[in-house]
């Protein structure tokens, strides 16, 4: 079962324009096993697949210095390594892919919040 579609990569970035439908179909595919496997809620599998499947798409096809960080105010870019494995930082779509899988596991560790009145 596919979590996400090629044209909502495609929404993501003019970029992926360049890259085949086979290509993004695959690393939906890939992505989709992976998002499946986690023990969240299913609310979020087709953010996270967009995210990992737009990832592992720039990785497959440009990562010969992908940026990894980006400052607005005295603009600043700075390039990965393309010989080092930085794993998710390696891409803008990786970086958010990771920080919403931190986030739902910090909702998970928050105790829920209940209201308890009493009436007398």
């Amino acid at each position: 079962m596919l979590l996400t579609t090629i044209e909502r990569i495609r929404l993501l970035d003019s970029g992926f324009d360049a890259v085949s439908d086979a290509r993004l179909e695959m690393c939906i595919e890939d992505a989709s096993l992976e998002v499946s496997s986690l023990e969240i809620n299913e609310a979020h599998y087709e953010r996270l697949t967009r995210y990992l499947a737009a990832h592992l798409a720039i990785l497959s096809t440009e990562l010969k210095q992908a940026v990894i960080r980006e400052k607005v105010d005295v603009i600043e870019r700075q390039y990965s390594d393309p010989n080092k494995n930085i794993g998710l930082m390696a891409s803008k779509y990786g970086q958010e892919y990771q920080r919403l899988l931190d986030d739902l596991a910090e909702l998970e560790k928050e105790p829920k919040k209940h209201l308890n009145l009493m009436v007398l």
